[in-house]
């Protein structure tokens, strides 16, 4: 049989190391007192966040000291949470879309009728912290940016792509000159060749992060495009290269990092944008109304 190309080897080692730290980590001697279930059971739920979190973070999360995660990182063989970090980061691939956590777990919790509720419970929390964000002084700057800009060019890589091109229609409704760019021409020249003034670039992307979007960012305003960023709490560069950060919560909870909390940032960015505009976003759609009629796209 042929050997597998190196990707798929290192895709192998990575679900290798995560078992070996998942095997661990179910074992009775790691779950002896309160506290050791406690960081047992959020390590395993929370695997793939791990290497973005601090021990202070975790013991916040679970309200017991630094001391006590340090001493549980010690029995499970790591000499504190950067080496189990560095371990995971060099060990795994980290898809960009993984399950996370135990599958006879959540089995379970469907079956009692607690799953599909934890999930729901999270949304909630996120958009209250939505809120917050909402009366925040950068999203009234994004706001603002996004009506005033000559040119609004969106982008956006992997997960976060399709809602980051429903934006950028739903965005055309509103207003003119609004283009989602896709990077096929390999130079991003629409937004860069600095031949309009006032463009505004609004880069989505949450963990994990692509290779593209720091190196655009960075490019765009060297070319004297404003840049907003919405991406998520895991983000370590937001502040370094863009103009505006719009930071959302990041996924703690199971299975795969979800696109609601993302979807409803958007979705509210657009009703404040056309409660501003007011009169010219009816304008605008009834011109678009008129020219769906007359092209037929939609039935009557």
């Amino acid at each position: 049989m042929a050997s597998p190309p190196d990707g798929g080897r290192r895709a192998n080692q990575g679900i290798t190391v995560s078992k070996e730290v998942l095997k661990r980590l179910q074992d009775a001697e790691m779950r002896k007192s309160k506290s050791d279930k406690l960081i047992a059971n959020y390590f395993e739920r929370n695997l793939a966040e791990l290497p973005f979190e601090t021990a202070k973070s975790i013991a916040a999360r679970l309200e017991i000291s630094q001391m006590t995660v340090g001493r549980y990182l010690r029995r499970l063989g790591f000499d504190g949470l950067e080496e189990m970090k560095a371990v995971l980061r060099r060990g795994r691939s980290n898809p960009a879309w993984q399950v996370k956590g135990s599958m006879d777990r959540f089995q379970q919790d469907l079956r009692e009728g607690k799953f599909i509720a934890g999930l729901l419970q999270q949304q909630v929390d996120n958009l209250g912290r939505i809120y917050e964000l909402t009366t925040s002084h950068e999203w009234q700057q994004t706001v603002e940016a996004l009506i005033s800009a000559s040119e609004v060019y969106v982008a956006a890589y992997q997960n976060v792509r399709g809602i980051a091109q429903y934006f950028t229609a739903q965005l055309s409704y509103t207003r003119p000159r609004v283009e989602f760019m896709d990077g096929l021409n390999g130079t991003y020249a629409e937004a860069l060749d600095g031949s309009v003034a006032g463009r505004v670039l609004f880069l989505h992307d949450v963990r994990r992060f692509a290779a593209k979007a720091r190196p655009l960012a960075e490019e765009a305003r060297r070319a004297g495009v404003k840049v907003i960023l919405l991406t998520d709490e895991f983000c370590p560069w937001a502040d370094e290269v863009s103009d505006i950060s719009l930071v959302v919560p990041g996924s703690h909870g199971p299975l795969w990092d979800g696109a609601a909390t993302m979807t409803a940032v958007m979705d509210l960015l657009l009703s404040n944008i056309i409660v501003l505009m007011g009169n010219e976003v009816d304008e605008r759609v009834q011109l678009l109304t008129r020219l769906q009629d007359v092209f037929g796209d939609f039935e009557v």
